[in-house]
């Protein structure tokens, strides 16, 4: 009987000597098509998110509804909090959270679409949607997105960026500049507002503001690593990290593998980031 005690006090003590599985937070970006393919795909969409069970989710495309109106819907995916950009207009850039916002900014003045950046338990998220028309112009929008964002990297916060950049990365120029099929339709292109090509290929200086600025583009890094190709074409909807989150990343992908089904919800495919330990810092995870 001894022996049989001590063998489970032993076991015991190797149970609470045992490691504590990773603390994961799964962030979500999509571009729902005005309105999750134009309202009719509202129920298939939103039992999709809740069947992965977000933390977060930055949304572009958001239509007709106001931030309380979209609080309301987002409990279709257990999520309680709520911002839209541009209240009841299509279009807009949206935010949906389990968890409270701390700090809540919504600009538009100069953008676009704007963009709605809010910190939640001590992390900060910036749901962003580049012009669709003209590359001078997301140079402008990036500018001050890096301005805006600076402050916050310098003082070493956790900032989370994702959305629709309507630009490749510059990670992916080699590919995004022989892709005859995308050139040819922008090179093409006869409405005077439109320009989404510098002499005649895509131009980065977008993209380079952030990377400039200290965030990183995750997305590529982790695709590459594991052999993942999206086949989207050409990418342009991302996820951009402050470096202190580099080594949290456990998943960062554009997620196509139900490409039949996703497409049935939107022109834009979901990108998924799941971060380890996101709310402890580098130095006290062992």
């Amino acid at each position: 009987m001894k022996f049989k005690r001590l063998l489970v006090a032993l076991g015991a003590g190797i149970a609470l000597a045992a490691p504590a599985a990773d603390e994961l937070t799964r962030v979500i970006g999509y571009n729902v098509l005005i309105g999750f393919n134009r309202a009719e795909r509202i129920e298939e969409t939103a039992n999709w998110l809740r069947s992965r069970k977000p933390d977060v989710i930055l949304f572009q495309e958001i239509a007709r509804q106001s931030s309380e109106s979209f609080a309301r819907q987002a409990k279709l995916w257990d999520h309680s909090y709520a911002a839209v950009c541009k209240p009841w207009q299509d279009y807009s850039i949206g935010m949906t959270s389990k968890r409270p916002f701390e700090m809540l900014e919504m600009r538009i003045d100069g953008l676009h679409h704007g963009y709605i950046l809010a910190r939640i338990d001590g992390v900060y998220y910036m749901s962003i949607h580049l012009s669709p028309f003209r590359y001078a112009v997301r140079i402008r929008e990036t500018e001050i997105y890096a301005k805006r964002l600076k402050p916050l990297l310098a003082a070493g916060e956790k900032v989370i960026m994702m959305g629709d950049f309507n630009n490749p990365s510059p990670y992916d120029a080699a590919q995004a500049n022989s892709n005859a099929a995308a050139l040819e339709g922008r090179r093409y292109e006869t409405r005077p507002h439109i320009e989404n090509l510098r002499n005649g290929f895509f131009d980065f200086q977008c993209m380079n503001n952030l990377l400039d600025a200290g965030l990183e583009e995750v997305c590529f890094f982790w695709m590459k690593k594991h052999n993942y190709r999206p086949d989207v074409g050409v990418r342009i909807d991302m996820a951009m990290l402050s470096k202190n989150l580099e080594d949290k990343v456990a998943e960062a992908y554009v997620d196509t593998t139900r490409r039949e089904f996703f497409q049935t919800l939107s022109d834009h495919y979901p990108v998924i980031l799941t971060l380890k330990n996101l709310h402890i810092r580098n130095d006290e995870v062992k």
